[in-house]
């Protein structure tokens, strides 16, 4: 379900809850207006159920309400501040969607942002905000790339909002050096400016209140990302063909480290590495991520790139 269709079933639930109250409070004598509301009743019902039995959407769409000092109730929102942040955000999208897509680097321009564009295509109200979302007229069968990265993004603010560092700290590791620097923009335009911030995005419903606001802005000043490039000898225990997971037990005080295959490997090129490495010693090769909190090592994650024998093995 698209944000914008959470927000409408939303609102046609709160109507249906304020119906049903209103008709136990009428008494036997009020025959006219129980008919009325009996019948608002059902055709509420029914556009509920129209929602609940529609097709799920597969292309990206977000509803961005903002509150706090830019924003003038639901009437409407200072221009400047309006189209900062939804600029930051289209930014943030487009450099998750090329981080996903494999095609960020690490600097210069994002390539391929025409892929990774939002539309404005509503205005919602209760605070005030936008509706973006992707136009596409193919009807796709599957989710498509944009839309997984704006769920990502949405998940991302959430992380960077929660209390528990554990959480915070397991999705940052995911994230683009990049991304993070958008997003430490983002969250010091919405505390400079007194914002405060709610995204809707299907299921996904997060509001941040100027202290979660301020927190998100601290993790992101503090914490930086970065990505190696490590040969590390040890034993090649297994990787799973469907997952893309894997375990690799090294000579180090890493100890067994777990994490994931490279997407260029398919399944059966898994299959193949398990039958030709498990159990032996090797040197596995990994792009190596790590979160770093004022300068100091917090997480590691490891994706496998390639597998090679060790120098007494190639004698």
């Amino acid at each position: 379900m698209s944000g914008l269709r959470k927000l409408q079933r939303d609102r046609l639930q709160a109507e249906l809850s304020t119906v049903g109250r209103m008709l136990d409070q009428l008494s036997d004598e009020d025959v006219v207006m129980r008919f009325g509301l009996q019948d608002r009743q059902l055709e509420l019902q029914e556009a509920v159920a129209q929602l609940g039995e529609a097709a799920p959407d597969r292309t990206a769409s977000t509803a961005l309400y903002f509150g706090g000092k830019p924003v003038i109730g639901s009437r409407g929102v200072e221009s400047e501040f309006g189209s900062r942040a939804v600029t930051m955000f289209q930014d943030l999208v487009a450099k998750q969607f090329a981080h996903e897509t494999g095609g960020l680097g690490q600097r210069g321009i994002v390539p391929n942002k025409g892929a990774a564009r939002l539309h404005i295509t509503n205005v919602v109200r209760g605070s005030f905000g936008f509706v973006l979302e992707e136009l596409d007229d193919q009807g796709p069968l599957l989710d498509t790339a944009l839309k997984d990265s704006v769920d990502h993004v949405s998940d991302l603010f959430a992380a960077f909002c929660d209390d528990n560092e554990d959480r915070f700290e397991a999705a940052v590791a995911e994230v683009d050096e990049r991304v993070l620097a958008t997003t430490k923009d983002f969250f010091a335009l919405m505390r400079q400016s007194g914002a405060t911030f709610r995204m809707v995005t299907g299921e996904r419903d997060r509001s941040m209140l100027a202290d979660e606001i301020e927190r998100a802005e601290r993790r992101a000043t503090t914490t930086t990302v970065e990505d190696d490039d490590e040969s590390i000898e040890g034993v090649f225990s297994s990787a799973l063909p469907e997952g893309h997971q894997m375990e690799f037990r090294t000579l180090s005080e890493r100890g067994t480290i777990r994490g994931r295959v490279a997407r260029s490997y398919s399944a059966a090129e898994i299959v193949e590495l398990n039958r030709e490495w498990m159990e032996k010693p090797a040197i596995g090769q990994f792009k190596v991520r790590k979160v770093l909190k004022d300068g100091a090592l917090v997480r590691e994650s490891f994706t496998l790139s390639g597998v090679v024998a060790p120098p007494a093995e190639q004698q």
